[in-house]
């Protein structure tokens, strides 16, 4: 089960939608967390403790319990086999996170922190609070009513970030010199906002705004690559391929999502290292 609730002004601003997951087996399969240029905030409802490695050659797994804040990834990484149970999240505008998760974005980068780490022992309360509430509705708006107590007035962006996040979504390919001399800023004035507000420098969240661009119609089915590469912006198939394979850790023509709606997850299958890992200890 899977139900998405969309908050209320003003959290609107900063959060696309809080979602709510109820997996009544345990899913055997690891997949590639593919980067999407936003933070998410997830709590697990229940005591499971869930496994993440970062990408690569060298797999080491690491494991997070009660809730986690995952940060602007530049590239993939690892998520374990799933128990059962519930879990909710939040996912957040690129840009607007600062303003309720209260530090700048940069320093989340790459990371996974815990939610008792950024909020201390309020955030072993909200917690357990959440997994004390059994409605699923009435759930998602306790972390609505607590992420509004959080939000650090004004709820403003940037002009100059603003304007570079619409320039990304009018050109998948935007040039970051024009966007920055439009915004009047120096190059490090502007790439330092950027990377303060977004997580990712101006270059890098473009790439991977053009790499989600390219997911969403391949999880929608669009077969031939060199027209996905086409119509993302990229130069050639194989500039596509390139690009790819560094973001996702796969080439496009193995890339398998979750489901249609689900283009940032590519399920891996259990070969036997994979599965001996996944049950390594933290």
């Amino acid at each position: 089960m899977l139900i998405r609730y969309c908050p209320a002004p003003p959290l609107n601003a900063a959060i696309d939608c809080i979602w709510l997951s109820r997996r009544v087996e345990h899913a055997p399969e690891c997949e590639h967390m593919l980067p999407s240029g936003k933070a998410q905030l997830v709590v697990t409802l229940h005591d499971s403790p869930i496994q993440w490695a970062a990408g690569g050659a060298k797999v080491e797994w690491h494991a997070w319990t009660g809730g986690v804040i995952h940060g602007p990834q530049s590239r993939y990484y690892l998520a374990g086999p799933k128990p059962p149970g519930v879990v909710l999240g939040a996912s957040f505008r690129p840009g607007m996170a600062a303003a309720v998760l209260g530090v700048p974005l940069y320093e989340l980068r790459d990371r996974h922190v815990s939610i008792e780490e950024l909020w201390g022992y309020r955030g072993l309360e909200l917690h357990d609070r959440l997994a004390s509430i059994h409605d699923p509705q009435a759930v998602c708006r306790a972390l609505e009513a607590e992420l509004i107590a959080r939000i650090r007035r004004p709820l403003l962006i940037h002009p100059a970030v603003a304007q570079a996040l619409l320039a990304s979504g009018s050109n998948l390919s935007p040039r970051v010199a024009d966007v920055q001399r439009h915004s009047g800023y120096s190059p490090r004035h502007f790439i330092e906002l950027f990377h303060s507000a977004v997580g990712l420098t101006p270059k890098h969240y473009y790439r991977v705004r053009r790499f989600s661009d390219a997911l969403a119609r391949l999880a929608r089915g669009d077969a031939k690559l060199a027209d996905v590469a086409f119509a993302a912006g990229y130069a050639d198939q194989a500039h596509f391929s390139r690009e790819f394979r560094d973001l996702a850790g796969v080439s496009p023509s193995i890339y398998r999502p979750r489901a249609a709606d689900s283009e940032h997850h590519h399920v891996v299958g259990l070969g036997k290292k994979t599965s001996r890992l996944s049950r390594r200890p933290a």
